[in-house]
This record gives C-alpha cells, structure tokens and sequence, in this order.
C-alpha cells in the first residue's frame, strides 16, 4: 500500500490565524516543511484508494497532490478540522462510499449534509470491533477513550499490517494496545511534544508506546504550533529508531 500524508497539521493547521508565536513566524518566513494543512491521509489500496477524514482545506489538498481517483471516504470523528470539507465532495465526478459509525454519521448529517452529497456519497457504518473486508485488504476499527465518538483503525493488507489512532490519548484501551501489538507501522497524531495534555497521546508518549507494542516504525502527525518546527521535532526523534515526523504530501510505501 502507498501512504500519503495529505496534511499533517491539527486543528489551527501552521502558521495559526494570527498568532505571532515563533513557530508560526517561521512557518509564514520559511514555507514547507514548517507549514501543516490540516490532517488528512490518502490510503492507496489494491482496487480502493481511501481518504481519511475531509478537514477544511481538502479541496486544495486534493488539487495539490492531484488526487484523481477515491472509492472512499473514512470519518474517524465529526470534529470541524476532521469534516468540514466534506461538502466539497459534492462536486466529485463519481460514486464514493462515507464509512462512518452511526453516531458520527448522525452528526455529519445533521451538520454538514446536502442533497448533492446524498447523489455522491453511499454510507457504510462500522463499529467498533468488527472488521470490513475489501477483498485484498480488511480495516478494523476501535474506540478511542474520550467523551466523543473517535475511532481508530487497524489496516491490514496481506502481512502488513498499519494502525491509526486517530486523536487518541495516552490512556488507552487494553483491546487498542492489543491490536497495535507488532504493527509494521503506527501512525500517530501528537499535537503537542510533553505531558500534560489529557485528551491527545504526545511525541514522548507515542513514542515510549512505540517501544511498548514493539511497532516496526512510528509516523508523527497533527502537528499543532505549540509543539516544535518540524526540523528540530524531527531531531529529537532520530535519538530513536524507526521514529519519523510527517510533513505535507509526505509519501510512505508499505
């Protein structure tokens, strides 16, 4: 499978509006990689190229990296920076299947939903818990622990197999640790480097996670501008192996 972090940013993306911190001083000076849309990832798949959540800057991030072809969409929470482009699909030029749990589908609905959309876009629910087969590859979701619907995800394809946590914190569920047990990749979203940070997991707790599911790699992404500029971040994490920090249209072969 081909990776493509689309956007590695949290929920202000970097720089942030108006704010004059130094990381986002650098990131309006310098350009990539500082700069971070925000989060979405492109999963290319025998016969089925998912894209994982629509924040509102996917049109141009669809554009940019000319994403050309979708079978589906995966919604892992109805946050704004996680669906709030998703009426953009209602222009695409062919059917899309919306892999939502029923909860967050109710939101989208509710929130964000147009008669366009319901032409484009089928919805299959999942749940926590019970795997989706595609045939030549199969998706397993699980819940993450917050007061909000989120949901992870364990992909596997043939051997290989990756798991997303979504915006997990460091508190997890005995059944997610199970399933991130010797991924070949785990992909991480860590806005901020340190503790304290309740409701996201951080950079130093992912990556003693990492050494404690014996995962083969670890990818930070969901960068927020209080955490460190991309060169020093990805500094610190060369002090350990199989570590790497996401940025923009970064791409990951598997």
């Amino acid at each position: 499978m081909k990776i493509t972090f689309l956007g590695t940013g949290a929920a202000e993306g970097i720089p942030a509006i108006n704010c004059q911190c130094e990381h986002c001083r650098r990131a309006r000076k310098e350009g990539p990689p500082l700069t971070r849309e925000r989060n979405a990832i492109l999963f290319e798949l025998p016969g089925y190229n998912l894209l994982v959540d629509t924040p509102p800057d996917v049109r141009d991030m669809i554009n940019r990296y000319e994403v050309s072809r979708l079978e589906g969409i995966w919604i892992t929470h109805a946050a704004y920076e996680h669906v709030g482009g998703i009426k953009e699909f209602e222009y695409w030029q062919d059917r899309l299947d919306l892999l939502a749990e029923e909860r967050l589908f109710k939101i989208v609905k509710r929130e964000h939903w147009t008669a366009r959309l319901e032409r484009v876009m089928f919805h299959i629910p999942y749940y926590p818990g019970a795997a989706l087969y595609f045939g030549e590859f199969s998706i397993l979701p699980f819940a993450v622990r917050r007061n909000v619907p989120i949901f992870g995800f364990s992909l596997k394809e043939g051997d290989r197999r990756v798991v997303y946590t979504s915006d997990t914190p460091a508190r997890l569920t005995n059944y997610a640790r199970c399933l991130m047990r010797y991924a070949d990749l785990l992909i991480v979203n860590t806005p901020v480097f340190q503790p304290p940070k309740e409701d996201h997991i951080t950079v130093v707790e992912a990556i003693a996670l990492k050494e404690e599911v014996q995962a083969g790699e670890l990818i930070l992404t969901y960068i927020n501008h209080r955490n460190k500029p991309h060169d020093e971040l990805q500094a610190y994490v060369q002090n350990f192996d199989g570590v790497r920090v996401a940025y923009d249209g970064m791409t990951v072969e598997i």
